[in-house]
């Protein structure tokens, strides 16, 4: 019975596929043509659940990087102040790659729906 399966198995991997060639030589259609992801079909609550998760982790998001730009800024300021020139040339990429961060976190939304009206 086992091998029955195996059989089964072996030869459905082994078949070509399904779909015709084109006959000008290109690739076979794309079969997500047309398809366009759409959450409600989990329905209304799993439809806001997820929207409250993602705001959730986006919110989170802004305080990690708002707690890091202020450590940048705040090491910064120590560095100067006491004439560090290796400490202030670091500490100044540190608060140049926050400040880039909470750019690129604030635009995201933007980001994400300029990519979802091009599809």
């Amino acid at each position: 019975m086992i091998h029955h399966y195996l059989d089964l198995g072996v030869q459905f991997l082994t078949q070509s596929p399904s779909v015709p060639a084109d006959p000008t030589g290109g690739s076979p259609p794309n079969p997500f043509n047309g398809v366009t992801p759409d959450f409600s079909f989990f329905g209304m609550k799993f439809n806001s659940a997820w929207k409250k998760l993602l705001a959730g982790a986006w919110g989170i998001g802004f305080v990690i990087i708002a707690f890091g730009a202020i450590r940048a800024v705040v090491e910064l300021q120590s560095a100067r102040r006491g004439g560090h020139p290796g400490s202030v040339l670091e500490h100044s990429e540190s608060a140049k790659r926050s400040g880039i961060a909470l750019a690129a976190l604030a635009g995201i939304g933007i980001i994400f729906g300029a990519v979802i009206a091009l599809f």
